[in-house]
């Protein structure tokens, strides 16, 4: 801290916190580079992050030339470099290598991309499920497939598949859904895959969307978790009974639900 800041009391946190402030009126003006400057001045890890992710932002809404885009992604490398957590450093490459592959940088978009799956792979598994889902939802799937192969815990990975079935039948591939909806292990994944189907076909083919909710209804009862078992029941019911216009009282679905005879992991949370 500069001697002046000490004398006046102004820590580093506020000063982070008024160029926070000021990066934002700069981008509300278009003035990429200033921002970027002054970003630069940003000295805590986790205001930086939120810097870069406020640039990134920005860029997708600015009409700008690919070219100047890439220039300015190419200039928050270097920050994000600089960042001593890896966990941030994975997440905002991941960022800047979607806003590459938005502005036609398939290469550059690699690159930065293969930077952020091997961070996140040395940071924790969470970080990676997050970087490969928003991929996913970006459509850029086939970018960190490999990176699949790198999830080894199995509800994460049935996390991301269930991901994936409702990405690919909204792009209307149904074969490879239902693949990776069998590929699903855990109930309750299964089920919320299958709800979301249900909720996407609701307003256009009722017939599909009770079938997908009597198939979703079937897994959330082998839930072991009586809580996360009841509260999913509930949901699927209530969306049944405004398809069909005859609700489920909570005692039937009580009864049609009881908990399980060894005990299971009932008093466990669901972690996801």
């Amino acid at each position: 801290m500069k001697p002046l800041e000490k004398l006046l009391g102004l820590s580093e946190e506020s000063s982070d916190l008024d160029r926070l402030e000021r990066i934002e009126d700069l981008l509300d003006a278009g003035e990429i580079e200033q921002a970027i400057a002054e970003l630069e001045k940003v000295r805590k890890d986790e205001n930086v992050y939120v810097g870069v992710k406020m640039i990134i932002k920005s860029l997708s809404k600015l009409e700008l030339e690919p070219g100047y885009i890439v220039g300015y992604l190419k200039a928050l490398i270097p920050i994000v470099n600089g960042l001593s957590s890896w966990r941030y450093r994975a997440i905002l490459m991941a960022d800047i290598a979607m806003a590459f592959y938005r502005a036609g940088d398939d290469f550059n978009g690699d690159l930065a991309l293969k930077t952020a799956i091997n961070l996140a792979y040395a940071s924790g598994e969470d970080v990676l499920v997050e970087i490969l889902r928003e991929l996913i939802r970006n459509g850029l799937l086939e970018k960190g497939a490999y990176a699949f192969s790198l999830v080894k815990d199995r509800k994460r990975l049935d996390f991301l598949l269930s991901q994936l079935v409702e990405f690919f039948y909204l792009s209307g591939d149904h074969e490879k859904a239902r693949k990776a909806l069998n590929a699903i292990e855990d109930p309750f994944h299964k089920a919320i895959a299958l709800y979301r189907l249900a909720l996407y076909e609701a307003p256009r083919n009722r017939l599909k969307a009770l079938a997908f909710l009597e198939e979703a209804i079937e897994n959330a009862e082998k839930i072991e978790n009586r809580h996360a078992r009841l509260e999913l029941l509930i949901k699927l019911n209530d969306l049944k009974a405004e398809l069909t216009g005859k609700g489920v009282s909570l005692v039937d679905i009580l009864k049609a639900s009881p908990p399980p005879k060894d005990g299971g992991n009932a008093n466990e949370e669901h972690e996801d």
